[in-house]
């Protein structure tokens, strides 16, 4: 009997995995799509099957679709966005599906996972094969064709480029006019980086444009790197190099710590004008992405067309005075790694393990403290949600809490609103957080997926409460977007809206931030700013947030990834450009840089536990 009842259970929970919607919009259940005479070859468990159908769609409707809908680019979308292809369809698939695959003429059903990991290997798959089968240029007439396209998907696609002050139609102008004027054919490489440029001028920090053909590891000056690190110590770029027989780094020269100028060309050219892919960051993320970017030389040089001889010129200065070097580059590592990136790095590596309980610890005083490494998606890391939840009942009796989001490179939503369960008390609640638009022609004014994915929804949604729309109503009474937004051109508003839990934790709490800390993370930030029981504190960070679409050009197959998204603070302003600035700033300092002790944190302690009760 009690077998019976295991068998029953298992089969349920079957039932229930089967039935499990799926919410990853990047996801494949095949591990790479190849085609023979235009019909799609699938591997499937380390096999090759000739794809016939997936659940009741078969493969004439879902080919003729991608056909209608993508032109050029139909295959490329069947075998990497197949879950928009299905949802184009009207189909939203489960996590598992049916797959009707055929192998020397012999036809069965298979059940089928969709997984980011398959759309990755797939991914991976056409990125090889391109690089195998085509070629690195293109002519003249099909660049401009692919210029020609890239406008139409600013004008039509792109959220930051109705409101940006750069006239990318006279940019694109000017440079399809230069391409006209050049002898033979164009460089697939040169031109992205050119596209790169005017992109970046818009001010859109989730897009980019790439050659995903390109191969950095056959490219030898590419993966050419100085033969030292640089960091940024208040303000300003200083060399450095480990330090052999302590923990930490040194002044690659102890007299002259700054570093001023490669080949001529001053470091602050380099940051804002070389490292032009965060020329819209805030202030100090351009500095830190830009002494990254400048470790890595040869790519910083190659990314403006550029080829590097291998030995550079290096001015160092103490200040006044200057000392002159020659150096030859590198490919081994000899660059900065701060101590918030390393445990950063390692807390990764074990939640990839499974392995949560390094993200929180109690520190001195009575103080709880979190980690949050990166934004995680629920789904992809077991267990996470009731840690979060079990670690808010563990500190609830704590003096004060700090929840760490340094060099967190973001993700989505899910832990924003476990957390804000606990942060959001009754008095706030509810607390409109976030307001943004969707860039779109069409009159909406309704719910949106991809929105709703962010927890953004529209004045009238099923979602909103009668006293959530209360909420809404006072907060637009003093809400004024720093950008007046077109509503020919986009949506109405779309609110994210937070809410007290049963329980809250009613102690003081502190978010420690710095401008490594982008996208879901600095949406994370921004969105408790201003609770009476919150203060942000560390370095302003590195902001952005932008629901990006991938696109790819017809003729070069150059990536083209927009945001189609205005994401505004509760302070009216952007996420992208702004940042959100703390409450009580704490830079990173020389202690911090060079003997890798972690100020901030310490800083941060000490000011709790000098704060009266």
């Amino acid at each position: 009997m009690r077998s019976y009842f295991i068998l029953i259970a298992l089969c349920f929970s079957s039932l229930v995995v089967f039935g499990q919607k799926l919410e990853l919009t990047k996801a494949s259940p095949f591990t790479a799509v190849k085609w023979e005479e235009g019909q799609p070859i699938v591997q499937f468990d380390n096999e090759w099957y000739h794809f016939e159908k997936l659940d009741h769609l078969d493969k004439e409707e879902i080919l003729a679709f991608c056909k209608s809908e993508f032109g050029g680019k139909w295959q490329r979308r069947f075998s990497e966005d197949l879950v928009e292809v299905l949802e184009g369809l009207h189909y939203a698939p489960n996590v598992k599906v049916e797959l009707q695959l055929s192998q020397n003429g012999v036809s069965k059903t298979y059940i089928g996972t969709f997984t980011l990991a398959n759309r990755q290997r797939a991914l991976q798959y056409n990125a090889n094969s391109e690089q195998a089968n085509r070629s690195q240029k293109i002519t003249k007439t099909q660049a401009i064709e692919d210029l020609k396209e890239f406008e139409e998907i600013l004008e039509s696609r792109s959220s930051y480029a109705q409101l940006s002050e750069l006239d990318y139609k006279a940019a694109i102008k000017k440079l399809s006019a230069s391409i006209a004027n050049k002898n033979g054919d164009i460089d697939i490489n040169e031109l992205a980086h050119e596209m790169a440029k005017i992109m970046a001028q818009i001010g859109d920090r989730h897009s980019s444009i790439k050659n995903e053909s390109f191969n950095s590891r056959g490219h030898e000056s590419y993966n050419l790197k100085l033969p030292f690190g640089v960091a940024t110590i208040e303000g300003k770029l200083v060399a450095i190099k480990r330090n052999l027989d302590e923990q930490g780094y040194d002044y690659y020269y102890q007299a002259y710590p700054y570093l001023k100028s490669i080949d001529g060309v001053s470091v602050a050219t380099l940051i804002n004008n070389y490292n032009y892919k965060a020329a819209k960051a805030p202030t100090v993320a351009k500095n830190t992405r830009g002494a990254m970017a400048i470790e890595n030389y040869g790519a910083l040089l190659f990314n403006n067309n550029i080829e590097s001889t291998g030995s550079i010129q290096v001015v160092f200065s103490d200040g006044t005075n200057e000392k002159t070097e020659i150096f030859q580059l590198t490919s081994d590592e000899k660059g900065y790694s701060s101590i918030v990136n390393e445990a950063n790095h390692r807390n990764s590596e074990q939640v990839a393990n499974g392995n949560l309980d390094g993200l929180s610890k109690m520190l001195d005083h009575n103080i709880g403290y979190i980690n949050l490494p990166e934004m995680y998606h629920y789904d992809e890391v077991e267990g996470l949600e009731a840690f979060i939840q079990n670690t808010f009942a563990r500190f609830s009796t704590t003096k004060a809490l700090i929840i760490d989001v340094r060099n967190n490179p973001g993700g989505v939503r899910d832990i924003l609103q476990t957390v804000a369960s606990y942060v959001v008390q009754p008095a706030q609640s509810p607390w409109v957080a976030n307001v943004a638009y969707l860039r779109t022609d069409k009159t909406l004014n309704t719910d949106e997926e991809s929105m709703n994915a962010r927890y953004l929804y529209s004045y009238h949604s099923e979602e909103f409460t009668d006293s959530d729309r209360n909420a809404i109503d006072q907060f637009d009474k003093s809400f004024k977007p720093q950008k007046s937004v077109d509503p020919s051109k986009f949506s109405s508003p779309f609110y994210m809206v937070l809410h007290q839990g049963g329980q809250s934790y009613t102690q003081p709490v502190y978010i420690l931030v710095n401008e490594g800390s982008f996208s879901a993370a600095t949406v994370f930030t921004s969105a408790f700013k201003g609770l009476p029981n919150v203060k942000i504190v560390g370095e302003t960070t590195d902001g952005s947030s932008g629901n990006s679409k991938e696109l790819y050009l017809m003729n070069s197959m150059i990536r083209v990834k927009v945001s189609t998204m205005l994401s505004f603070q509760r302070n009216g302003k952007t996420l992208d450009g702004n940042g959100t600035v703390p409450d009580i700033v704490i830079p990173e300092d020389k202690a911090q840089v060079l003997k890798t002790i972690d100020s901030q944190l310490i800083k941060l302690m000490e000011m709790i536990n000098l704060k009266k009760d």
